[in-house]
């Protein structure tokens, strides 16, 4: 997430989004996707949401050590990203030091979130999206063999009004999760809150 200063805040994976729909259009949510290793072809970074968790994988994914939990039904994507290849040259050897060829980036990029459809999908009953992002080869993504992705854990992103839940339900059936609380100014900027106290 984006605070009032541009710092950033690592939060976890289950957070609830507190804003004044009277007073925000919109909200910046930055997403952090760490870490993708070297690999000398082209590949794909996709960001999806679906507003339910589809309770078994819908598309099997064996390489993978996440699997896909989002829903077909209500799915979309968010964002298609480039991440061409990139690697390390032979590193010189030293007494001390061993060379590890593989090395990691981290990729970072803002959604924009329409807070008008939020209010809509709010007074519908549905206040909850899932968030997965997932990597693949450009020609696997072209060919639109999706078994081959690699996918992120699941993030859950609650929208509330006014102020911030103590628990959420991330599950029908399991237990309420503690939540953090994130408010947005009126240009759709997080500024402080307090952390939730829940269970």
């Amino acid at each position: 997430m984006t605070g009032l200063t541009g710092d950033f805040r690592y939060l976890p994976n289950k957070l609830a989004v507190v804003h004044n729909p009277r007073e925000t259009q919109s909200v910046k949510m930055t997403f952090i996707v760490s870490h993708i290793t070297a690999i000398d072809y082209d590949r794909r970074l996709l960001l999806a949401y679906s507003e339910q968790l589809s309770g078994f994988p819908q598309i099997p994914t064996p390489d993978s050590l996440n699997k896909f939990e989002l829903d077909l039904e209500s799915f979309e994507i968010i964002g298609i990203y480039d991440v061409s290849s990139f690697g390390m040259k032979a590193q010189p050897e030293t007494r001390i030091w061993v060379d590890n060829p593989t090395p990691r980036i981290k990729w970072e990029f803002d959604v924009k979130l329409d807070i008008i459809e939020t209010l809509t999908m709010m007074n519908s009953g549905n206040n909850t999206i899932y968030v997965q992002a997932a990597l693949i080869s450009k020609s696997d993504f072209e060919a639109e063999k999706w078994e081959n992705m690699i996918l992120s854990e699941v993030d859950t992103i609650q929208f509330v009004e006014d102020a911030c839940p103590d628990t959420m339900v991330v599950e029908e059936g399991k237990p309420p999760v503690r939540v953090t609380e994130i408010c947005a100014d009126k240009e759709g900027r997080f500024g402080g809150c307090s952390s939730g106290t829940g269970k």
